[in-house]
């Protein structure tokens, strides 16, 4: 065994005698630079934003529209700013003429549905930690 070890270490060191290292070109550095300061510039990303100032603009006007169209309806004729809006006609319970009737089958699907994702969701998240630490 240990005579096997000094045979192979010998032919390495033979083999590593015989061969001389790469050596890269003289201007590599430069070449490898001037490809990075293309790809740099060449990839620029510009900033634009989701919603442009014209529209923000027009919802800011939009707003104060409102705003002047609800302050100037009707003439003040007492001093309190919320008297000058009628609130009495305002629902707060905006489902009160709504009736929902559900059948069985409904009912039952979407209990079926639920017990299926509570068992599904650990299980399919056990998976993908078991795959990730791979």
């Amino acid at each position: 065994m240990e005579n096997d070890n000094k045979k192979i270490v010998a032919l390495i060191d033979n083999l590593m005698s015989a061969d001389s290292l790469e050596q890269p070109s003289q201007n590599f550095t430069d070449n490898v630079m001037s490809k990075i300061d293309s790809i740099s510039n060449a990839s620029a990303t510009v900033y634009k934003p989701l919603i442009s100032k014209p529209v923000w603009f027009l919802i800011l006007g939009s707003f104060v529209a409102l705003v002047c169209y609800i302050y100037f309806k009707e003439p003040a004729v007492d001093s309190g700013w919320f008297d000058r809006f009628d609130l009495s006609n305002v629902s707060i319970n905006p489902l009160e003429n709504v009736s929902f009737h559900f059948s069985k089958t409904l009912i039952y699907a979407v209990v079926f549905l639920a017990i299926m994702v509570s068992i599904q969701v650990p299980v399919l998240k056990h998976y993908f930690n078991k795959r990730m630490s791979i």
